[in-house]
């Protein structure tokens, strides 16, 4: 069975120089972050787009993306702010279809939650809020071309969960990210709703993210400096998933995928 394995690029300068790094440490592919300003696609025109993917060809490194996520929201509902997620998200997937990515990552984001006192959470407008986000994943998944749509387990909720089930349930192309520290919700304690959520829809997970977590500096540290079992994880890879080492900088990057190996060995 043949993985591909692959960094999360966020501090190289351009695009190049993160074609190079994944060259360089043995990476199969980059995953460039979209929130990083460096790498954002909205002015990059098609002859520079095309540059690029030639020279990731060249390199013998495919491209995968993760959309921006920290202030953006897939149940966005305000009108023109939704409107305008919505816009920007369907560019960089032209733009990422232009360049050649094999995916691209994204979070469904949170929406308003008004508890009441004496309660942890109170469900308030929940159709309403499973309307939006089903509405604005099947959008985009229609704008998606011949890049993979894939959404990851980051704060996921029933809400998110039941939404996603639904689309997958329709045959819609909407695939899956597993991120192995986010699955836990403390230390050796997993999401178990989360965990058996993936474990069912087995077949549409198209790429894994791979990092440790400690109680000392959270997540995205390096393989084996944290509680993550990764060994509940192997049953996950397939030729379908490629592993993504979401830990900074590149060199952790590298000695992560080692640690990794050698604990599979």
């Amino acid at each position: 069975m043949i993985i591909k394995t692959g960094y999360h690029a966020v501090y190289a300068e351009n695009y190049f120089k993160g074609i190079d790094d994944a060259k360089k440490y043995g990476f199969d592919f980059a995953q460039f972050e979209l929130g990083v300003p460096a790498y954002f696609l909205n002015e990059l025109t098609e002859e520079k787009l095309f540059e690029i993917k030639k020279y990731a060809e060249d390199s013998g490194v495919e491209i995968t993306f993760h959309s921006p996520a920290d202030n953006t929201s897939l149940f966005s509902d305000y009108p023109l702010i939704r409107r305008g997620i919505l816009d920007e998200f369907k560019l960089i997937l032209e733009k990422a279809n232009v360049i050649g990515a094999r995916h691209m990552t994204f979070h469904t984001g949170v929406y308003s939650k008004f508890k009441k006192s004496g309660e942890k959470a109170t469900p308030f407008y929940t159709e309403h809020y499973e309307n939006v986000l089903y509405e604005n994943l099947k959008e985009l998944i229609n704008a998606s071309g011949n890049v993979m749509f894939c959404v990851e387990n980051d704060s996921l909720d029933d809400v998110a969960r039941k939404v996603i089930q639904r689309l997958i349930d329709e045959k819609e192309q909407l695939y899956l990210t597993l991120d192995t520290a986010k699955m836990y919700v403390s230390d050796g304690k997993l999401c178990e709703d989360d965990f058996g959520f993936f474990e069912k829809n087995k077949a549409q997970i198209r790429e894994i993210h791979i990092h440790d977590k400690n109680d000392r500096f959270g997540s995205h540290q390096t393989v084996g400096d944290g509680y993550v079992d990764f060994s509940l994880f192997k049953p996950f890879f397939n030729e379908n998933t490629y592993l993504n080492f979401e830990v900074r900088p590149v060199e952790a990057a590298k000695q992560s995928k080692d640690n990794l190996f050698k604990i599979f060995d």
